[in-house]
């Protein structure tokens, strides 16, 4: 085996072995005898030999390997060695940026705090002396107020909200909550939540004194009656007074439902009357980046009767938050223009209006669409219970029968021939979508 030898060849960005298909053939046939040995203690020395011959053999293919790899090493770590010296100039006066920016954002965040609490302390009278406590529970203060996308406006409805919400909850349980009182207002400043409290009152009450007992079962005793009330108001106004009723420790019994009913999807593509509609919202760069949720921008629609288009609809809202940069360019809705805009409270009353019952027709409007309008319907007070029909998820049914790419609204669009000339515009997809689901509609037949 000593007349084999290995030939490499080196190039910047190249290593091979030149003879390797060649080397290998000739290792193999070598090596081949080495399959059928049997070896025996009479043959030890043979074996010593063998193991010597092919041990010099792997140094040998070893020790070219490391010299290879010294080659190509030394002038890599050299190189190496240079960059980490340029990036570590780089280091230093970006480290001190870095710093500057992360203290930079701490100061207005900080500020942002004073001017929230401020305020809160300005609204909070309602809570008397337990403003503070509520201020600092964890459960109260909701940290997106201070990210640079929430505006002054949405910070201070939501205070103001919770603050009543807050107010009323611990006059339920002040009024109703009895020899327990103080630990059920413990429980709420900590969770600020009815559903927490109402379940630590039960434990309570399992685990109470003598006394804590006697004390039911008085209340108890004097049950003579009922009556049958109907309560009109929102679901949370709601929610509450049956949870201020349980405080009591009085049973009640949900004997009929008159809130507002989640929208029913209809899966067939069967009618000609209907409101097509798209909306366009802010964006979000996400919770983990600590944003707030997105709002709606705009609200566009068509109404349709009898497979014609006989009215539009189209409603700029303003968002109480910043437009995420990526979707102004998409949509060309900028800050700019909402800024003199109603709120999405006026414009979804108008296009409850434009609605009226007709079904309502949208592409992938279940998981996108119509959260944001129920959103916005109950914090205008109002009930959406219209029937609707998803375009994109009728057609994701069909897509492999007709050899579509896929059921985007700009692909399908383009394949009926429908036009859309201002894409990514509610009104314009709306309009769109209307011309869409009647090349749907025909393809069923």
């Amino acid at each position: 085996m000593n007349d084999l030898q290995l030939i490499s060849h080196e190039r910047p960005g190249n290593i091979s072995i030149e003879n390797f298909e060649e080397l290998k053939k000739a290792l193999s046939e070598q090596l081949a005898i080495y399959e059928n040995i049997a070896y025996t203690p009479e043959t030890i020395k043979i074996a010593k030999d063998d193991k010597k011959t092919l041990s010099k053999l792997r140094k040998a293919i070893e020790d070219k390997r490391k010299e290879i790899k010294r080659n190509y090493m030394q002038p890599y770590n050299v190189f190496e060695g240079q960059i980490k010296e340029l990036v570590a100039l780089i280091d230093t006066p970006l480290s001190i940026i870095k710093d500057f920016i992360a203290e930079e954002d701490a100061r207005l965040k900080a500020e942002k705090r004073a001017d929230i609490e401020s305020f809160y302390r300005s609204v909070a009278a309602p809570l008397g002396n337990l403003a503070e406590t509520v201020l600092n529970s964890s459960a109260f203060y909701d940290a997106k107020w201070e990210n640079k996308t929430t505006s002054v406006k949405t910070y201070q409805d939501e205070i103001k909200e919770k603050i009543n919400a807050v107010s009323r909850d611990i006059r339920a349980i002040q009024s109703n909550g009895g020899k327990n009182t103080t630990a059920l207002l413990n429980k709420y400043l900590e969770t600020m939540s009815m559903e927490e409290v109402l379940v630590y009152k039960k434990a309570l009450e399992a685990t109470g004194s003598a006394s804590d007992v006697e004390y039911q079962q008085d209340k108890d005793d004097n049950i003579v009656g009922y009556k049958v009330l109907k309560l009109t108001g929102t679901q949370s106004q709601i929610i509450q007074i049956m949870e201020q009723i349980e405080l009591l420790g009085m049973e009640v019994y949900e004997i009929e439902d008159g809130m507002p009913q989640e929208m029913t999807e209809l899966i067939t593509p069967d009618f000609e009357s209907f409101v097509a509609f798209d909306i366009e919202t802010t964006g979000t760069f996400g919770a983990a980046a600590g944003d707030a949720p997105p709002e709606i921008t705009e609200i566009g629609a068509v109404r349709v009767i009898n497979g014609e288009i006989v009215e539009r609809f189209s409603e700029l809202a303003n968002p109480g938050r910043k437009i995420v940069p990526r979707i102004a360019r998409l949509t060309g809705i900028t800050d700019e223009m909402l800024k003199d805009k109603p709120g999405i409270i006026e414009v979804i009353k108008k296009f409850k209006e434009f609605a009226d019952d007709f079904v309502l027709v949208g592409h992938n409007i279940k998981n996108c669409d119509i959260p944001y309008i129920t959103k916005a319907a109950k914090k205008a007070g109002i009930a959406l219970e219209n029937k609707y029909f998803d375009t994109y998820r009728y057609a994701k049914t069909i897509k492999e029968a007709n050899g579509w790419e896929n059921v985007k609204l700009e692909y399908l669009s383009e394949k009926f021939g429908v036009s859309q000339p201002d894409a990514h515009r509610a009104w314009c997809d709306a309009e769109a979508n209307a011309g869409v689901y009647f090349k749907l509609k025909e393809l069923r037949r």
